[in-house]
């Protein structure tokens, strides 16, 4: 509880400070990502602000201070932009489409230095100073991001660790409560309607804010879960629940509130949510008991979150859901303690080894060796491991990985092209090529198959604008699709008049951009362009042209 008394405090004293933030857009705010809420493989550690499916919206500094880091990606955060503030908070502004005009110089500054169009660095205090209000930049769509909108996020600058915008300084309306959808009860050591396996509960909603579920019947150490989501008004999304508690006939049994989050916590996820549904379903139930050997650091519990039900007892379960406004929902579970016949059998374990989450393991096959160092799971995680001819394959879909495990495959041919490669969900995807022993190694956090494959076919590179032997004054950019069916695009590399250029690249349109803008000056009228596209097994496909612009 001493993390809870902590939080409170922070709390009061965020919002003492309540106006020190404006908003970072200028439209109304609605939310398609709330901070925490779970994701497939981690907490979400910001708010996802939505920017009306457009981009290039302004973005603006939401309170005085210095640009303290720049960072380029293609996947992940895209383009963003980190703000150091005088209160001792760091706010960072994802996806965007492009950094203001004051910012860009720096950016393309360090892109030229470094000959990348991906960058990571850290501007001194003095070099951009931003004022609040000031445009920095314009919403996007770039990174590991699936449609236009901002990632937002305020941390605390010392550590980097992310609290949660909704507490300081962005105010959303909301008087719309937390919904549930599903409950379920898992008898763990026990009886759950005839069930020794999850089972789905009937609810009833009885007002705006009060759920029942039928009555269960049961015997032994059960638990429970729900599939839950709050919404804010004017905005349509299914968005995380600030907080969550639950007790038994009044006493505590589970509380996770999301006023910060740590990084490492995103290990933990998997540990909240039946990762299993997940798999199944897409479907994110949160589990409000702990089934697993090591804690959850996140939440307190008391009893991991169980309870025991005894013959001839009745008992009463209750979930409150909470969102920052201070909407409640409420969730009773009426129990019976009684002993009935079981119907519905508790399955098997998957085959395969058990690997114990507190040793390490080796797996030596012919050319093959596969080690899983010491807490590689939270729980004990049977594993499926063999040899299918030129295949290994590692089976269990329900195996979630708090550690990579090491793979190295010895391989004497060597033949063009070769690469390693894991499948899974019937798709092939590039691991790892060669190392300078010949080998290949590699450390995965996947089950599926993994073989070594060959790719003898270079990208493909398509001149989007047709620039070859063309007058393009009046062009703003130059555009090329680039595409790779077998182990994919690697690396590029641009050179105009034989000088090297930015090119930038969106993956998700597989497409690579000049702008004329760059820094570059063109002082004469004829140039030459060359574009080098690498795929991951070593392949290469060169473009070359001729254009004539005057500026």
């Amino acid at each position: 509880m001493n993390r809870i008394i902590l939080l409170s405090s922070i709390f009061c004293c965020w919002l003492s400070t309540a106006q020190y933030y404006q908003s970072p857009v200028d439209i109304p705010i609605q939310l398609s990502g709330t901070f925490a809420e779970l994701r497939g493989t981690h907490f979400h550690a910001g708010i996802d602000i939505r920017t009306q499916s457009k981009e290039g919206l302004p973005l603006r500094a939401v309170a005085n201070g210095y640009v303290s880091r720049i960072k380029i990606q293609q996947g992940g955060y895209g383009k963003a932009l980190y703000i150091n503030h005088p209160n001792g908070t760091t706010s960072v502004y994802a996806h965007l489409k492009r950094y203001s005009e004051k910012i860009v110089p720096t950016v393309r500054k360090k892109q030229y230095k470094q000959k990348s169009y991906t960058i990571n660095f850290y501007p001194e205090p003095s070099d951009i100073p931003v004022v609040k209000g000031e445009v920095i930049g314009y919403s996007g769509n770039t990174g590991s991001s699936f449609g236009p909108h901002l990632h937002f996020e305020l941390r605390t600058s010392a550590n980097q660790i992310p609290f949660n915008p909704l507490l300081d300084g962005v105010y959303i309306s909301d008087t719309r409560k937390p919904v549930v959808k599903q409950v379920y009860a898992y008898p763990i050591d026990g009886i759950v309607n005839q069930s020794e396996e999850k089972i789905q509960l009937s609810i009833t909603q009885k007002n705006d804010s009060l759920y029942v579920a039928d009555p269960v019947v049961a015997i032994g150490k059960i638990g429970f879960g729900l599939e839950q989501f709050d919404r804010q008004d004017g905005s349509y999304n299914k968005n995380g629940t600030f907080e969550v508690l639950a007790n038994l006939n009044g006493i505590d049994r589970f509380h996770v509130r999301f006023d910060t989050l740590s990084f490492d916590d995103t290990t933990e996820m998997h540990k909240l949510i039946d990762y299993e549904h997940y798999v199944d379903t897409k479907k994110k139930v949160m589990r409000l008991f702990n089934p697993f050997t090591f804690p959850v650091d996140l939440v307190d519990f008391s009893e991991n979150g169980l309870v025991e039900i005894q013959e001839g007892m009745n008992y009463r379960y209750n979930v409150i859901l909470r969102d920052v406004a201070g909407n409640n929902t409420y969730l009773a579970v009426p129990i019976i303690g009684k002993k009935e016949e079981v119907w519905v059998q508790k399955k098997p374990p998957h085959k395969g080894k058990a690997i114990d989450p507190k040793r390490d393991y080796l797996f030596e096959f012919d050319d093959v060796q596969l080690y899983f160092d010491a807490k590689s799971f939270s729980n004990t995680m049977p594993l499926d491991i063999f040899m299918d001819s030129d295949t290994l394959k590692i089976e269990n879909p329900y195996a979630y990985f708090n550690k990579p495990y090491k793979i190295t495959l010895e391989k004497r041919d060597t033949l063009h092209g070769e690469y390693l490669a894991l499948k899974k969900a019937n798709r092939w995807g590039f691991i790892a090529k060669r190392n300078r022993n010949g080998n290949f190694t590699a450390k995965l956090k996947s089950t599926g198959a993994i073989a070594v494959l060959q790719d003898t076919i270079p990208p493909t590179i398509t001149d989007q604008k047709k620039i070859n032997n063309r007058w393009i004054s009046l062009e703003k950019d130059i555009r090329f699709t680039i595409r790779d069916l077998g182990s994919g695009i690697d690396r590029f590399e641009g050179l105009l008049n034989g000088k090297w250029v930015l090119f930038e690249y969106e993956q998700k349109k597989n497409e690579l951009t000049f702008r004329f803008k760059d820094p570059i000056k063109l002082s004469q009228v004829k140039h030459k362009l060359k574009l080098i596209v690498w795929d991951k097994a070593g392949n290469n496909t060169t473009f070359e042209a001729t254009f004539y612009r005057k500026e």
